[in-house]
């Protein structure tokens, strides 16, 4: 689970959080280009989640497979709330929204890493 999918998702993740605090100190609320690169994460993030899930049935090693697939619902819900909770708020508070959400995201991805390194015995 450490592999470049990892890295590409933890990198966009900070990318976008820079794109929400630039928002956020321009005092202006997402638009239409913020949502595309929402969008585009999303998928990604998908991706990711399907590789974790199938990586972790298919896995022969004893590890946390519940907080495994845990973290990761948790990571596939995590913008898409931020987002359904951003699109009834118009002020600049929805980029702050949005900036906490992109930065909770690398570290899930840290703490996903963290477990599927863990065996028991």
């Amino acid at each position: 689970m450490t592999g470049p999918l990892a890295t590409v998702l933890i990198v966009a993740s900070l990318l976008m959080a820079a794109w929400a605090l630039v928002l956020l100190i321009a005092n202006r609320p997402p638009g239409r280009s913020l949502w595309g690169g929402v969008a585009v994460f999303e998928v990604v993030m998908i991706a990711f989640v399907i590789w974790g899930l199938v990586s972790a049935f298919a896995r022969q090693v004893e590890f946390p497979q519940l907080e495994f697939v845990l973290y990761l619902i948790g990571l596939l819900v995590l913008v898409p709330a931020a987002g359904w909770w951003v699109r009834a708020e118009k002020s600049r508070a929805a980029a702050a929204v949005l900036l906490v959400a992109f930065l909770v995201v690398p570290v899930m991805i840290v703490r996903v890493q963290q477990v599927w390194e863990m065996t028991s015995g």
